[in-house]
């Protein structure tokens, strides 16, 4: 019997309520209601955190190898850091179990890893930290002028091939077809899949992993997109602050800086419009991509994830970035759909990124990697419980830990000398506004959280558990 086929579509920055049908009334995504209404949506999709500032450098990482963050080498950062061998990654694990594994976009590790997991790639974006800044897409045209790269079967993928550098500027040796086009990164590589997708005439099984770069910054949308949306046509967040109350460690990272400080509503508003802008866009290109499985009789029998690398602020607790283990920063779109028979739903289960690759595993019938540590959640997708993790450790650098079960979430900041604690009852308070870590009603149970704290500190081998008090001023990583 044939296995099936597994389509992962990845975007970036895009957090948990950003979809209409999962709770979100602004925003227009008619294909992505669509599918959470047939599939089985994850209302509590969460990312461990992230050991740099570039989130989504680890939470990739954790993804592909179903390793916990401090369990990654070089704690998945491409610079400084690889995947190495002996952490068998997801599509290397389809490839040797009879897949075609096929790689289109966002690539955030390192080439040697990329070629020994991907059998063919197009439109390849962003080996890691190996491309300068200045060739990126700042500042260049956005998301209208990605650097991209085809499948190198040397695993060189020498930047020089695409760019030369002169009195640094920046000038192209051969300009991208699609480039030319003045095509959006999104459409490109849906476009790139659709092809893929028409064209694909073999007999094994195939793995695609289809990672946009939205709606990650710059949040350029077509016009149709964009004339969707205005700061007047969207709310400011519930819980907006012009400031965050105190010093979380990393207010001046590079997405902070992106409005000024204090925040202002109205400018709030309009981050917000364009990043719903880049969200229906990608609906629409996530509807093209369903359409034509369905066209070519593969729907049924492709296992379909869609899945956010990590949240976003946006003007939350006064911050724009990712950068926090807040709920707008750590918990992500999640929604998968089975090959065969099975009960769409929506769920509460508790998961992290993470337990994608070993969940995988268990429902293509394979055997799972000794490398993977993190934990499968099969039976809720059999339908045999709906309970996933018990609870959660969420980290930021060695600034901010947290601790989160099904009623409340403590956070702890570390930062300098000066420590500051949260604690939020997430049943009345989802919103994460009233801090009750100095309500005397609540020291009991600030204690049994700050007990669960380090207990999951320990399971997951977090170096703060051991961290003298004077390295807590300092970034360990």
């Amino acid at each position: 019997m044939k296995k099936p086929n597994v389509l992962i579509f990845f975007t970036d920055d895009q957090r948990f309520d950003t979809i209409n049908a999962m709770g979100n009334s602004e925003i227009s995504t008619p294909n992505l209601d669509k599918f959470a209404n047939e599939s089985i949506a994850f209302r509590q999709g969460h990312i461990m955190g992230g050991t740099c500032g570039a989130v989504c450098m680890p939470s990739r990482a954790m993804l592909q190898t179903g390793r916990t963050v401090f369990t990654l080498h070089g704690e998945g950062k491409a610079k400084g850091g690889m995947i190495p061998e002996h952490h068998k990654m997801m599509p290397e694990t389809f490839k040797e179990n009879g897949y075609f594994t096929q790689h289109i976009g966002k690539w955030h590790q390192d080439k040697k890893s990329f070629n020994r997991a991907y059998m063919d790639a197009n439109s390849i974006f962003c080996f890691g930290n190996s491309i300068p800044k200045r060739n990126s897409w700042y500042g260049a045209g956005g998301h209208y002028a990605p650097v991209l790269m085809d499948y190198d079967p040397t695993g060189q993928y020498v930047l020089e091939h695409a760019f030369q550098m002169e009195e640094g500027m920046i000038k192209k040796k051969e300009i991208d077809k699609d480039i030319q086009k003045n095509m959006h990164s999104t459409d490109i590589f849906c476009d790139t899949a659709l092809n893929f997708l028409d064209t694909y005439d073999k007999d094994q099984p195939f793995y695609l992993y289809l990672a946009l770069v939205a709606p990650h910054d710059p949040r350029n949308a077509p016009e149709k997109y964009e004339e969707m949306y205005s700061a007047e046509s969207v709310s400011t967040p519930k819980n907006f602050l012009p400031i965050h109350p105190f010093d979380n460690g990393d207010l001046w990272v590079r997405d902070e800086v992106l409005e000024f400080f204090p925040r202002r509503e109205y400018s709030v508003r309009r981050h917000l419009a364009d990043y719903y802008s880049m969200i229906s866009h990608i609906d629409a290109r996530f509807g093209d991509v369903m359409a034509k499985l369905k066209e070519k009789g593969l729907y049924d029998d492709t296992i379909i994830i869609f899945a956010g690398d990590n949240g976003l602020a946006l003007g939350q607790h006064g911050l724009l970035g990712k950068q926090s283990v807040y709920d707008h920063s750590i918990r992500v779109p999640l929604i998968i759909k089975p090959a065969g028979d099975f009960t769409p739903r929506k769920t509460d289960a508790y998961t992290y990124l993470c337990d994608i690759f070993p969940t995988l595993c268990d429902m293509c019938g394979f055997e799972k990697p000794e490398s993977i540590n993190a934990q499968s959640f099969f039976n809720v997708i059999e339908g045999t419980t709906d309970q996933g993790r018990e609870d959660l450790l969420l980290i930021y650098r060695n600034f901010q830990r947290a601790y989160k079960n099904d009623k409340f979430k403590l956070i702890e900041y570390f930062v300098g000398q000066k420590r500051n604690t949260q604690l939020f009852d997430l049943e009345s308070d989802p919103y994460e506004i009233t801090n009750l870590a100095n309500d005397p009603e609540y020291a009991s149970i600030l204690e049994e959280l700050r007990k669960k704290l380090q207990e999951k500190q320990v399971e997951f081998s977090d170096p703060l558990v051991t961290c003298s008090a004077e390295k807590l001023a300092e970034d360990i990583w």
